[in-house]
């Protein structure tokens, strides 16, 4: 059979790697190709209750963690291009940034980095599966800053994932969440125990 809603369904997304932090780990990791073990804690700062009616038009089904107490992450899925994707993970992006407190100083400011599952190409001209930008100067490509990082997962393009990506295997996260029958899920759920949390 197949499931209801899969895990490109935003709610469902949202739900499952709030719910799971073994999942939500494994995830993080491979998107950012750093071994899970690195990380030693994963707290969500915006919790919703799950199965709860979504009625209220503010309610942003974006994820927001915490990682190590040191780095703000937000995890969005999108389904449809609504030509907007650019200034929308931008803008999520400065507003996790933007968290200092009246006094803090600006060194303080926490690194934030923004992860979109997209399920079209944002740059159609430049096919990329797991593509990764940041703040660098246009002539000698000298880093601006470490502090501000997006992450574009084109789940349309598995197929050009990198050596890299396929060894911290998010193509085989990307193909969980494009799975239309609970016989592909089952299938990819062996192969790591992170996947296996979230099937």
């Amino acid at each position: 059979g197949s499931p209801k809603y899969g895990l490109t369904n935003d709610y469902m997304f949202r739900v499952v790697f709030q719910e799971n932090e073994l999942a939500r780990k494994g995830l993080i990791a491979a998107v950012l190709h750093i071994n899970p073990n690195c990380i030693h804690s994963i707290s969500i700062r915006n919790p919703i209750t799950p199965g709860s009616k979504l009625e209220d038009k503010e309610f942003v089904l974006d994820l927001k963690v915490l990682l190590n107490n040191n780095h703000l992450i937000n995890l969005e899925m999108q389904m449809t291009d609504q030509h907007n994707w650019q200034d929308r993970s931008l803008s999520y992006l400065c507003r996790s940034f933007d968290q200092l407190y009246k006094g803090e100083e600006y060194a303080e400011a926490k690194p934030a980095t923004h992860i979109g599952f997209l399920n079209f190409a944002p740059f159609p001209e430049h096919l990329e599966f797991n593509g990764c930008y940041k703040l660098l100067n246009i002539k000698n490509h000298i880093p601006y800053s470490d502090k501000l990082t997006l992450y574009v997962v084109d789940l349309t393009h598995i197929e050009l994932a990198t050596e890299e990506d396929r060894l911290y295997q998010i193509d085989h996260w990307a193909t969980l969440f494009k799975a239309k029958t609970w016989e592909e899920i089952h299938m990819l759920a062996p192969r790591n125990e992170y996947i296996q949390d979230a099937s």
